[in-house]
């Protein structure tokens, strides 16, 4: 059986927007406005989901540190689905249902992989590999299917 733990969650409700380092927006300007990533001119949201994701498989959480700012206002760019992604993170980083409650710990948990994620994708992207979108996609399908 799996080991919870033992953090007492508060009922609390997320910060209006969902935040990044500041120093880190123009890795996804990059990534959304060049038109040689597979990101180009993809929505903030989505591509905050992606590095949430591609975070939690290659980088960790990483605290968010120095100056924040507001990728996105949330209630406005979620899906529900969405928001059902970013949940599954927390429960699955939490090893509990209850983490659900503190929804400001759920949000920082996805910030958070998203922190390290960003990184790890926009050096994935224009890293210096030959074919940095054939490997992403393989990544990506390898992932999905597995």
């Amino acid at each position: 059986m799996s080991e919870q733990k033992s953090h007492k969650y508060e009922e609390s409700e997320p910060r209006r927007d969902v935040h990044i380092e500041k120093s880190k927006r123009s890795l996804y300007e990059d990534l959304r406005t060049k038109e040689t990533s597979p990101f180009y001119d993809v929505e903030l949201h989505d591509l905050f989901l992606f590095a949430v994701s591609y975070g939690r498989k290659k980088a960790g959480r990483v605290e968010l540190e120095g100056k924040e700012h507001a990728l996105f206002g949330r209630s406005s760019a979620l899906r529900e689905e969405q928001e059902g992604i970013i949940e599954a993170v927390a429960v699955r980083e939490e090893r509990t249902l209850d983490v659900l409650q503190d929804k400001r710990l759920v949000y920082t948990i996805a910030e958070e992989y998203a922190n390290g994620g960003i990184d790890k994708l926009h050096g994935r992207v224009f890293g210096p590999e030959d074919d940095a979108l054939s490997e992403l996609t393989i990544e990506v399908v390898g992932e999905y299917e597995g």
